[in-house]
């Protein structure tokens, strides 16, 4: 019989883009893949991506919203059963709490299926001051995991206080809870001499954004939530701005929605010279490949970044705050520097701590961290190796 794994996934985009090795990685296994995945950025682009590499792939809106309505779960779960029932895999691999949920209540009466689900991040209903409605809510996530302890024969992790907080709630034995070095990163998604790229794109980002070339380029890489410290950001920005003039900051990404994202309109509002929003990139490795810094001043309980590992590929001196998930890409002072979460006056300190950054030794420093935590062969080759362990 032939080997089938399934993959559910909350987005095309995040199918596409940070699990590709791993749907690689499977194929060249020698399984037969499907992936389940919502919709988002691009859908039928991302769903073509998949295909053209022979994954069969089953869309399913919805997968990709944010909360965790029980009746919503209840319903994706019945098309992710009716799924099952198709496909009959030997494995189902599911990432982020939506689809571990949905994907544990589809597989009841189910037993042959293996089930390995995936945290890519405890999220929002970890934070600080939650509301009661959000500690109601941490409180039944927690409780799903706890039911799922019994049925998954092993859970993943990309970080050790998700793993200790989340794997501790299952009260699973050390040995079933696993780690990884985040998503991971192909270098062979890059196809561009990285040297040569940095003159020409920096000349595109002046013609089209009016972004001097010659100034040392500090990033943000985010969708514009909140908790992704994109406030801080322009504050610490505009106040170094009235003190230096040696820099220019960018923000790209998406535009989010209230209460808990920043609309287009006052992200553009906040421009002024030198600090600029460039909105979604389609080229964003270029982008990465262009800035001289990376920032990330995230509050939000993180997996691992991807943009952070990204980072660290590129060679990028890395700028983020000492918070779950995100202190994991950086060991401060060697190649960036630490700070405070939800304080622009620690951001600001620390871009102008950037100053004496040695950017040469930096970035040095990022690539060898990349190389032995988040190059993706690492991250694929511990799933792979679940994959061919005896249960």
């Amino acid at each position: 019989m032939d080997k089938k794994i399934l993959y559910v996934c909350n987005s095309a985009a995040i199918a596409a883009r940070f699990r590709l090795p791993l749907l690689k990685g499977a194929l060249k296994e020698g399984y037969s893949v499907d992936c389940i995945c919502g919709d988002g950025v691009d859908v039928d682009a991302n769903i073509a991506r998949m295909e053209a590499i022979g994954v069969a792939v089953h869309r399913l809106p919805g997968l990709e919203a944010d909360g965790l309505s029980l009746g919503q779960l209840r319903s994706q779960a019945r098309d992710i059963a009716a799924i099952l029932d198709r496909v009959q895999p030997e494995i189902v691999h599911a990432f982020t709490h939506r689809a571990n949920i949905a994907s544990f209540l589809a597989l009841r009466g189910r037993p042959e299926i293996r089930f390995i689900p995936n945290v890519t991040g405890a999220g929002r209903l970890f934070g600080a001051d939650l509301s009661l409605r959000d500690r109601l809510a941490r409180y039944a996530l927690l409780r799903f995991y706890r039911a799922m302890a019994g049925r998954c024969e092993c859970i993943f992790f990309q970080n050790d206080d998700d793993l200790g907080e989340i794997g501790g709630a299952m009260q699973l034995p050390h040995s079933r809870l696993r780690l990884t070095g985040g998503s991971g990163f192909d270098p062979s998604e890059v196809e561009f001499d990285q040297a040569a790229e940095v003159t020409a794109y920096r000349r595109l980002l002046a013609q089209s954004h009016g972004i001097a070339e010659n100034k040392r380029m500090f990033l943000l890489p985010a969708r514009a939530l909140r908790t992704k410290g994109v406030e801080e950001f322009y504050t610490a920005a505009g106040r170094y701005l009235d003190l230096f003039d040696d820099a220019v900051f960018v923000h790209a990404g998406e535009a989010g929605r209230p209460p808990y994202g920043l609309a287009r309109e006052e992200l553009q509002a906040w421009q002024r010279p030198g600090l600029h929003y460039v909105g979604f990139h389609q080229d964003i490795y270029r982008l990465v490949n262009a800035a001289d810094v990376v920032v990330l001043p995230s509050s939000y309980r993180e997996g691992i970044p991807r943009a952070l590992i990204e980072a660290l590929y590129f060679g990028k001196s890395v700028l983020t705050t000492d918070n779950t998930g995100c202190r994991e890409a950086v060991i401060d002072g060697w190649n960036g520097v630490l700070f405070k979460p939800k304080s622009s006056q620690a951001l600001l300190t620390a871009f102008v701590a950037a100053q004496r950054i040695d950017a040469g030794r930096a970035g040095n420093n990022s690539r060898r961290l990349f190389a032995r935590r988040f190059h993706a062969d690492a991250v694929v080759n511990v799933y792979l190796g679940q994959y061919r362990a005896a249960v």
